[in-house]
């Protein structure tokens, strides 16, 4: 059971188990807890290696070896029950701190902090840099005739001929390289202007492919913009009815406060809960996890005579006053966050209700067994020190009518409703 969390209630929530999973990362135990399983690790597969070598050994060392191995799977297992004492420590200094959690928080919850603003990525395109301007087509050096040299010497007087005709074969083949010079000079105006005819097209391509890109861009922040407008205005919406005292108003921030209380993991619970405008009473119904919930061990040990990890169970009393203890500080903390919250003051009274929900072991259906129920008004909760109390005691002083065996499913007359106790 238990009412589905509304919008901001569920940011709340998980901003709240986020902070949560940072603070254990800081803590002790789980600093001890990863240390531990480390050297679990480490012993584990320095006994792997010495098996290895064992049977790699010469008859001599084997017997070397096989102590070494032995040794080194006695520690790896010593380090994992470590490991798993340091978990279970975790698990239950969690569960046996759900009350004293609260107590170190404001719980308060500023709604204009709520508020969001749109967070938009730099606007990337491949179409971004213009396209670079071809290099300009240069009209090549003028061909200049280089008439060869005429024979030297004896030769001269009888080469007269032959550099004649050499005179003219250089002479064609210059007008001919002139020529083709001329022709390429004459097309170079023409060469430039496709060049750049081709160049402004592309470019002008290029400019539409960016031109949509940003379109494309520009509507997804628009997109997210309007997400977020659209976010805000339900937010003043519901500040404003918050301050005028309306029901939904008043149920949802009590929801928004709720999205902020984590319990330990696996650790299953619901609320829900409901605002009357008229008598500005808050109506809770808690659902606590059921009693195979809680962890029943109270330390893992190595037997080195078996190689077996064993465990001892906490005792029945132990089992049964760890849960009691569960419901009590469940129930004080559900009381103290709405209250805690409240500054505003919309809420003069508080009527709650829990239980376990559970299959029936005589009719295998669903049920829910109530535990506990108690009815309390402002200024006498708030009036109590909650670091100072005993919580059975307390919920005594608040005449909460309670289970006198939660841990067995023992449950209370609810048949006069919770004021009717």
């Amino acid at each position: 059971m238990g009412r589905r969390r509304g919008f901001f209630a569920e940011l709340q929530h998980q901003a709240a188990v986020a902070q949560r999973e940072r603070e254990r990362a800081q803590a002790a135990a789980v600093r001890e807890q990863l240390r531990a399983q480390r050297e679990a690790e480490r012993a584990f597969n320095a006994a792997q290696r010495a098996m290895a070598a064992a049977a790699k050994a010469d008859a001599r060392a084997a017997a070397e070896a096989e102590r070494e191995a032995k040794r080194l799977h006695i520690a790896a297992q010593e380090s994992k029950v470590a490991a798993m004492n340091a978990h279970l420590e975790m698990q239950l200094e969690e569960i046996d701190s759900i009350l004293e959690a609260t107590l170190k928080v404001d719980d308060y919850v500023d709604l204009e902090k709520l508020r969001k603003s749109a967070s938009h990525p730099p606007f990337e395109s491949k179409y971004l840099a213009p396209i670079s301007s071809p290099a300009p087509i240069q009209v090549p050096p003028e061909p200049v005739f280089v008439q060869p040299e005429a024979r030297k010497g004896l030769s001269a007087l009888t080469g007269k001929k032959k550099h004649a005709a050499s005179v003219a074969a250089a002479r064609a083949a210059f007008e001919e390289q002139h020529r083709q010079w001329q022709a390429y000079s004459a097309s170079i105006p023409m060469r430039q202007l496709e060049q750049l005819t081709a160049h402004t097209a592309a470019e002008e391509q290029r400019l539409q492919h960016l031109a949509s890109d940003r379109s494309q861009y520009d509507k997804e922040c628009q997109a997210r913009q309007a997400e977020v407008d659209a976010a805000n205005a339900e937010l003043d919406t519901l500040i404003h009815n918050f301050q005028a005292g309306k029901q939904e108003a008043v149920t949802e921030y009590v929801g928004i406060v709720f999205g902020n209380s984590v319990y330990p993991d696996s650790f299953p619970w619901g609320v829900d809960y409901e605002y009357d405008q008229e008598s500005r009473e808050l109506r809770v119904s808690l659902t606590f996890p059921q009693p195979s919930a809680l962890p029943t061990v109270r330390q893992y040990k190595y037997v080195k005579a078996k190689d077996e990890i064993t465990e001892s169970l906490q005792t029945v009393k132990e089992q049964r006053d760890r849960y009691s203890s569960v419901v009590e500080n469940m129930v004080l903390r559900t009381l103290h966050e709405v209250w805690e919250s409240d500054r505003d003051g919309k809420i003069d009274s508080i009527s709650l209700a829990g239980g376990v929900a559970h299959i029936d072991p005589a009719t295998g259906q669903e049920a829910f067994t109530p535990l506990i129920a108690v009815a309390v008004d402002r200024t006498t909760f708030c009036a109590i020190d909650l670091t100072r109390v005993t919580p059975a005691e307390t919920l005594k002083y608040l005449k909460a009518v309670v289970s006198k065996n939660p841990h067995a499913l023992a449950g209370i007359d609810t048949s006069a409703g919770v004021r009717g106790h």
